[in-house]
């Protein structure tokens, strides 16, 4: 029996990258919305994590697995302990990740004009870099309120985190 696949146009190669592309602000939208999404959706399992990791638990905070973990937090300590300190991590997402793809694919379009093909690899490999440091430097304070905020800080909200940040 012959099986013959059709070609998908959704997911052809070539045509995902013949779209126009050179716009910032396109960029900038879609990185924006990838890492709000990308956080929010991760944040409660990097919550349980990080209380998992840390060297002072929470009383009774001796953990056999993930799901233990979060299921204690709910129990012990509220439903929305695992999400608590979400916006600052969002309010550091969407510029984090705005400036990491509108970095990338400016980067990007610039060392593969100077190279030729077969070194594009090593354009896409330089610019995913210089856009990662860019996106690091606007995540870790981000990151490190987070901390702050499953670790029991005193801080109670964005704009006071963002204050105390500083």
């Amino acid at each position: 029996m012959d099986v013959q696949f059709q070609k998908n146009p959704i997911l052809d190669f070539d045509e995902y990258e013949s779209l126009p592309s050179s716009s910032v602000s396109a960029h900038m939208l879609a990185g924006a919305f990838a890492g709000i999404m990308e956080h929010c959706v991760m944040y409660p399992l990097d919550s349980v994590k990080t209380r998992m990791q840390s060297l002072q638990p929470q009383p009774g905070g001796v953990y056999r697995n993930v799901m233990e973990a979060l299921v204690r937090m709910v129990q012990h300590e509220g439903i929305f302990r695992p999400v608590r300190g979400m916006s600052v991590v969002v309010a550091g997402a969407g510029p984090a990740h705005a400036a990491y793809f509108a970095c990338y694919e400016h980067i990007k379009e610039i060392l593969v004009l100077k190279t030729t093909s077969h070194y594009n690899h090593i354009a896409y490999g330089v610019a995913g870099s210089v856009a990662t440091l860019l996106h690091d430097g606007v995540m870790t304070p981000a990151d490190g309120k987070f901390n702050c905020f499953v670790n029991g800080s005193y801080c109670c909200n964005l704009f006071e985190s963002i204050i105390r940040l500083c």
